[in-house]
């Protein structure tokens, strides 16, 4: 068979078309859950529909490990096309993934050594590689060493950010007493004078967190309307605002909602939505990717409101994580001191000019408020 290759039990295919790679979908996350990479960013759903959006004029290099003919490892890469691009290698989902690996499972090295050969024997179909977001912890790092001295491809490692987390150890009480009397003042104060303001005392206009967990065409609306707000008033940024980020979000939300992979905090007063925080539930942890308030309202923190009640939600739940994701904004050490760290193995070529090409996609809309 074509592009099969043996290596004592385990075999590597190379899928190169969507039609092959839509095929995985029963096999993927299981792989996932066995990985190092098993994050909400590895799963089908978001490797796939990204590519659907962002490989017009890449090639796909999916390389899949088999034995016994089952899929048992995948290295989710795509190459440039050496025209507008260089021909460098690059992770699926690259620039809106928090992090990205090889998804092996834990116990088989054969099995990330068969890929790495199968990568190697592809040598002619790509220059140089661009691997970001990769877990400084990644088991597979000094086999990424390996191919790019074995390619003989000149490459270095650089520290692209820190990603803070909170294990979850304790119940919501005990751990919100952590954070300090003044922070839980601040949040109670300013839900009073929200709720003490002229239009508050009208029924329905409090202030009230909903807990959402699938999404559709008119809550993304919502979003893209308080992003866009928020832009005008400060210039911040939002993927919501990124046409082909925008497309690609409104697929993939609604599509992970439906398999139970996504959490949204809203707060409201009336039909008007205030503030959000999007995030992902997988395997037992909760991330937090983007959030937003509408600007006219900064003095009454809520983008520090809705956060604490994401995380509240989180705790009673019994989740064992709650994932900040990648980025460094301060608010998210008033949470905790825990942290990872994202790495990039680039080409020299590149390294010397590609600084942290794609900011990150996490909810540092709320770094000012969380400060004042």
């Amino acid at each position: 068979m074509p592009g099969l290759r043996g290596r004592t039990s385990v075999e590597t295919r190379l899928i190169e078309d969507s039609s092959a790679f839509a095929l995985l979908e029963p096999f993927w996350n299981r792989i996932v859950v066995q990985s190092a990479a098993n994050t909400c960013h590895s799963t089908f759903e978001w490797l796939f529909t990204w590519w659907q959006h962002f490989g017009t004029d890449r090639r796909l290099l999916l390389l899949v490990a088999y034995e016994h003919d089952i899929p048992v490892g995948l290295a989710p890469l795509y190459a440039g096309n050496g025209t507008t691009e260089p021909k460098d290698l690059h992770f699926l989902g690259q620039g809106l993934s928090d992090y990205a690996d090889f998804i092996t499972p834990l116990d088989r090295p054969d099995v990330t050594e068969a890929l790495i050969s199968a990568l190697l024997d592809l040598r002619p179909s790509w220059d140089g590689v661009d691997f970001e977001e990769i877990p400084a912890g990644s088991p597979n790092k000094a086999l990424l060493d390996r191919v790019i001295e074995t390619a003989r491809v000149p490459a270095v490692w650089q520290t692209t950010v820190r990603c803070p987390y909170l294990p979850i150890e304790s119940d919501w009480e005990e751990f919100y007493a952590t954070l300090g009397k003044g922070f839980r003042h601040e949040v109670r104060n300013k839900m009073n004078r929200w709720n003490s303001r002229s239009t508050g005392r009208i029924k329905g206009m409090e202030l009230r967190y909903i807990d959402r967990r699938e999404v559709d065409g008119e809550f993304l609306d919502e979003v893209v309307a308080l992003s866009d707000g928020r832009q005008m008033a400060d210039g911040h940024r939002s993927p919501f605002l990124n046409h082909p980020d925008q497309e690609f979000l409104r697929e993939v939300l609604p599509l992970m909602g439906r398999r139970n992979q996504l959490r949204v905090g809203e707060l409201r007063s009336g039909n008007a939505l205030l503030a959000f925080m999007l995030g992902y539930q997988w395997q037992g942890v909760v991330s937090t990717w983007n959030t937003q308030y509408d600007p006219a309202y900064a003095d009454y923190s809520l983008g520090r409101i809705v956060l604490v009640s994401f995380a509240e939600q989180s705790f009673r739940e019994g989740c064992h994580e709650l994932d900040f994701m990648r980025g460094e904004e301060p608010y998210k050490f008033q949470w905790t001191t825990h942290c990872r760290t994202n790495l990039a193995l680039r080409s020299e070529r590149s390294a010397s000019t590609v600084g942290n090409m794609h900011a990150p996609a996490g909810p540092e809309a709320i770094e000012a408020e969380t400060n004042s």
